[in-house]
């Protein structure tokens, strides 16, 4: 009785398994999630300072987070990822002096003191100064994401070229 040395492998009872396209959509793609979670927190970020005044801040944060972070994971590549997301950020800025301001400007209760209509002033003014500053923000913002998503795209012709 001969005794089989144990790192032997016998060739015959390997079974090799292709890789298919199945198997290989349900593999997570690390960089990509590492990716499209940092963006969506960013996301997440700017839609829960734009609702805080609101009163929804933390359910706008983990919606706009896991919906902007599960989007940008169906992207292809990280650069693609990101530019969406500078895209998606842009837009949130844009909005984020509305709704951040729009409470203190329509939530005056009908009371007719000084200090309403003072809040009510200095809610204009903060709208219109925030709202410049966030619109050459989102401008910068966007134009940064459109060359990410440039690069992106020269990226996928290349690969299948």
């Amino acid at each position: 009785m001969a005794h089989r040395d144990p790192t032997e492998v016998d060739e015959a009872t390997i079974e090799e398994t292709p890789a298919t396209e199945e198997a290989e959509s349900k593999r997570v793609r690390w960089t990509m999630a590492l990716t499209a979670g940092v963006m969506g927190l960013i996301i997440g970020g700017f839609a829960a300072w734009a609702t805080l005044n609101l009163g929804i801040a933390s359910i706008a944060f983990i919606i706009a987070a896991a919906g902007s972070a599960y989007y940008l994971y169906q992207k292809q590549i990280p650069s693609e990822a990101i530019g969406s997301g500078l895209w998606i950020s842009a837009l949130v800025m844009l909005v984020l002096p509305i709704a951040f301001y729009l409470p203190a400007i329509v939530g005056t209760d009908g009371a007719e003191s000084a200090e309403a209509t003072g809040t009510f002033i200095g809610s204009i003014a903060g709208l219109l100064i925030w709202g410049f500053v966030f619109l050459i923000l989102a401008i910068v913002v966007g134009a940064i994401g459109y060359f990410f998503k440039r690069r992106a795209s020269k990226k996928l012709n290349q690969s299948s070229a």
